[in-house]
């Protein structure tokens, strides 16, 4: 019972620390911590911790020295008993989380995209269309045939696609206006004026709706 107490009121007033062992009886015990992504100002909230159960007031510090020593020499064989569960759970979800994101890249990547009536084997290949037209057209040129037709629908998946579209003439490829040495996408409107957007992020759209 004060196993259950100390270590779900630890985790009701620190919610960011995970306990993973506890050993207690009416008056002190021990319990351990993970330090996977275990930032010190959320252990040093650990140690400001006072808990009251049953009229008695627990406060916490870290084991070093020859307190460290003890509890290793007296539960260390418990702690491993406990703990080594918890470790084959934890890298069983790690090795499928991660065998999950292998496959999910690998699916991407097997994608295939029709832009304008041209098939893209993967999303690399689309990339690599976006960029020969940037490296290929002088600034100010204007897009036309099927680089038109590509960037006519790749805009289809930027967030602001309307807006950016409104009152749209042709595309053009031009220096960016903020950031020097840096060329990308505009649309021109029927107005004369010009909008830059980022054919990175219409990408990363398409993808991720894939």
């Amino acid at each position: 019972y004060q196993r259950r107490v100390h270590g779900g009121k630890v985790k009701e007033l620190c919610p960011r620390v995970k306990v993973c062992y506890v050993r207690s009886d009416p008056t002190q015990g021990e319990l351990a911590v993970s330090k996977f992504k275990l930032a010190k100002a959320t252990l040093d909230g650990l140690f400001a911790l006072k808990v009251e159960h049953e009229g008695a007031e627990f406060t916490f510090r870290q084991l070093d020295g020859e307190d460290l020593e003890k509890f290793w020499g007296d539960h260390g064989g418990h702690y491993q008993y406990c703990i080594k569960p918890k470790l084959r759970n934890a890298k069983k979800v790690s090795i499928q989380k991660k065998q999950a994101a292998r496959k999910e890249k690998s699916a991407r990547l097997k994608a295939q995209y029709e832009i304008a009536g041209v098939v893209y084997a993967d999303i690399n290949k689309v990339k690599a269309k976006s960029r020969a037209i940037l490296n290929l057209k002088k600034d100010g040129e204007r897009l036309t045939g099927n680089d038109e037709e590509f960037l006519k629908q790749l805009i289809k998946q930027h967030d602001k696609h309307a807006l950016k579209m409104k009152g749209f003439s042709h595309f053009e490829v031009g220096q960016h206006p903020d950031h020097d040495k840096t060329r990308c996408f505009f649309v021109a409107r029927k107005d004369e004026t010009k909008e830059d957007f980022s054919v990175s992020k219409c990408i990363r759209n398409l993808e991720s709706a894939s």
